[in-house]
């Protein structure tokens, strides 16, 4: 069930994945976050112990080798993981990456990407979390896991 708005600003990113989460939306654009809009973000699926989410990663991503750098690579890790975590935070909470770990397995081309993330465990202050990512034909490209600052939001704009 959608969360009752409190009359007081939100982090509209942190709303829109919890609503959508709530709702059990599938195949819907995260278009609220421009980090989230550069790899095209979709959630996909989701359950409460793992969302999926599609991005899409371009030409202007690849390095001289034809293969999506690893900074991209990372993003979409980054990106899965603050997602997960997002949906589960209340009303005027948001989160920031403190550390990110991400192992490359193989190189993969410029297209359509899935990662699988969830949540390990969420603390008063710091969460922790994992995703796996994975090409357009199932291949396993990289893992990752993080650490993530809970922060309240102060001053927000509506």
């Amino acid at each position: 069930m959608p969360e009752k708005s409190t009359g007081q600003a939100d982090n509209p990113t942190r709303r829109f994945i919890s609503e959508a989460v709530a709702e059990r939306r599938v195949n819907t654009p995260i278009d609220v976050n421009p980090a989230f809009m550069s790899f095209r973000a979709v959630l996909l699926e989701c359950s409460e112990e793992e969302l999926v989410i599609g991005f899409t990663a371009g030409e202007e991503t690849t390095q001289g080798n034809g293969v999506v750098g690893g900074g991209a690579v990372a993003a979409m890790l980054d990106q899965s993981m603050a997602i997960a975590l997002l949906a589960r935070l209340k009303p005027r909470q948001t989160c920031s990456t403190i550390s990110l770990n991400v192992n490359i397995l193989r190189g993969a081309l410029a297209g359509s990407f899935t990662a699988r993330a969830g949540l390990d465990k969420i603390g008063g202050r710091v969460a922790f979390t994992h995703a796996r990512l994975y090409d357009s034909g199932g291949a396993f490209v990289a893992t990752g896991s993080s650490s993530l600052a809970i922060l309240e939001e102060r001053g927000m704009k509506t």
